[in-house]
């Protein structure tokens, strides 16, 4: 079992960074709580603070003489960075000078970005910092997040339970929280009714005439032209198959039960198909003024209608984990320009054509069959929800107005 020396960047006396939050103070209660986390799980942990130091040079002094004293596995500090105030997301980054240091580098930074939900920076080399050139152990200088920028210090304060349970089990090895318990039933358990085969509802139904009948979009019965119609909304609750004349439609989505106080996401915008765009991997420019790049490093999103003036922010929810992130509206797509499905109450156009492998009617994709994906993201909302490639979500718009 690793042991770990593990102290806290700057001093009482010799302040660090500050704008959101302040970096000696929020460095101090990472450290504290990753100790106490330790301790309790019966890993060895040795903390400091430096409450004494006037001067840079005789803090930084203080911090490795005080590490180099230990009997120790890891050298840990904990820091917090800065830049220029921002509301946008930064991240986290762990520096590290040895290979030995790169080795836990490399684990601690996608799991504090996980259970921050931050940017993932990664592991970086640094050959110019004190800490990590003095102490004799494999070190490790925490960045945390950036005081700098709002969206970082909120969701710091939100998961800090988290970050400091991913820091304490990632450089110890060890699982530091133990599951709940399990209370006993008060009353013996009813025994469940007797199911045989699966969850099901069979529909069986004939339209008689010139009629098309759609359910959630798809079409049952009927041609694309026809000028009568019945579009039906089905809702599904669990797992259950719905076949109507012989075909299946199980994957409708589910009824989201929001949480007290949340309004209800409308059925149309849960359970869709998510893809990433933009980035170094896929370079676009923005379908809005100012027309510029789109990053790996933004929180952005593209639906398939063009917001004329103000465009709301955009919360998505990866129905997988339920960790969600607050978006920009960035670009066109994906597959349309004028599928503002959320108005009208019906799925993505490109759902529906995917799940019927029907080429799309008309767009920019006209003739072609979609992989039916209703919403796109940038990389960095794909890692702040932790998938890559194509996910299942939920979105909806966190202002009333989407004009």
């Amino acid at each position: 079992m690793a042991s770990i020396a593990i102290s806290s960047g700057h001093g009482l006396k010799v302040r660090g960074a500050s704008g959101y939050l302040d970096e000696v103070n929020e460095a101090r209660r990472v450290v504290d709580r990753i100790h106490t986390l330790l301790t309790q799980a019966g890993v060895k942990c040795a903390k400091f603070h430096d409450d004494v130091s006037t001067s840079q040079s005789a803090n930084l002094n203080a911090i490795v003489n005080w590490h180099n004293r230990q009997t120790r596995d890891y050298d840990i500090s904990v820091h917090f960075n800065a830049y220029q105030t921002t509301s946008k997301p930064m991240g986290t980054e762990t520096l590290y000078k040895s290979s030995a240091g790169n080795s836990l580098a490399i684990k601690l930074s996608p799991k504090i970005a996980a259970a921050g939900t931050f940017l993932d920076r990664g592991p970086k080399y640094r050959s110019d910092l004190a800490f990590l050139n003095g102490t004799a152990k494999p070190a490790n200088l925490i960045e945390v997040c950036f005081v700098d920028s709002s969206v970082d210090a909120n969701l710091y304060r939100q998961r800090f339970e988290q970050i400091c349970i991913a820091i304490a089990e990632t450089i110890s090895g060890q699982q530091v929280t133990e599951p709940p318990p399990v209370e006993p039933p008060t009353e013996p358990p009813t025994e469940p009714p007797e199911i045989s085969g699966d969850n099901r509802v069979e529909i069986v139904g004939e339209a008689q005439g010139d009629v098309t009948v759609y359910i959630n979009g798809s079409r049952v019965s009927g041609h694309e032209d026809c000028e009568h119609v019945l579009d039906l909304q089905l809702t599904t609750r669990g797992d259950v198959v719905v076949t109507i004349n012989g075909e299946e439609f199980h994957d409708y989505p589910a009824i989201v039960e929001p949480e007290p106080g949340e309004p209800e996401i409308p059925a149309n915008q849960t359970n869709i198909i998510c893809t990433v765009f933009g980035g170094k991997g896929d370079p676009n420019n923005s379908a809005y003024s100012p027309y510029d790049a789109i990053t790996d490093k933004e929180l952005g999103v593209a639906l398939p209608w063009k917001f004329p003036s103000a465009r709301p922010k955009v919360r998505v929810i990866n129905r997988n984990n339920k960790q969600e992130a607050i978006c920009t509206i960035r670009d066109l797509g994906p597959w349309l320009t004028d599928d503002d499905y959320w108005t009208t109450g019906k799925r993505p156009l490109a759902e529906t054509c995917y799940k019927n492998q029907t080429p799309l009617p008309r767009g920019p994709n006209k003739g072609k069959i979609p992989n039916g994906a209703g919403i796109d993201v940038t990389p960095a909302v794909a890692k702040a929800l932790g998938f890559s490639g194509k996910a299942n979500v939920d979105w909806d718009f966190i202002e009333e107005n989407v004009a």
